[in-house]
């Protein structure tokens, strides 16, 4: 889901109303090799407000898995993710906010280790956001004991 966050308060108090920016299409290519998945998961978000927006995507994944790109496009310009220490990369974001650049983080959620969040800063209005995120997963192995 992707939210819109009204105020800089990283939390959201259950009394105020969340609202959602429309998921317009999403897709998703798995590729399997002998006991690993390669998985891309490719998501279109439009702003519909009047005005920019922060958005805020929580999704699950599965806790083994690792991933190992992110890439946020609007328009025709497209951010690619790289990996910085916690700390740095939230100021660098919250900067970019304040100087009303688009900026994007993505971390995983400290409360559970198999959700990630993305807070993708500066949606202009009326324009769509695609999101694509690359992961790999290590497979179960299942017996077939069928005769």
């Amino acid at each position: 889901m992707l939210r819109i966050q009204r105020n800089s308060a990283v939390s959201v108090r259950e009394s105020e109303k969340q609202e959602y920016v429309p998921l317009k299409r999403v897709s998703v290519e798995a590729f399997i090799q002998s006991y690993a998945a390669d998985v891309i998961i490719k998501q279109v978000f439009r702003n519909d407000e009047t005005t920019s927006i922060e958005a805020v995507y929580c999704f699950p994944i599965e806790e083994q898995a690792a991933v190992y790109a992110f890439v946020a496009h609007i328009d025709d310009r497209g951010i690619v993710a790289e990996l910085k220490e916690k700390k740095e990369a939230q100021k660098e974001y919250s900067a970019a906010l304040r100087q009303g650049h688009g900026a994007y983080l993505l971390e995983q959620d400290e409360k559970s280790q198999d959700n990630f969040i993305i807070n993708v800063g500066a949606l202009p209005s009326g324009k769509e956001c695609h999101i694509s995120i690359s992961y790999v997963s290590e497979l179960d192995l299942v017996q077939n004991d069928s005769k």
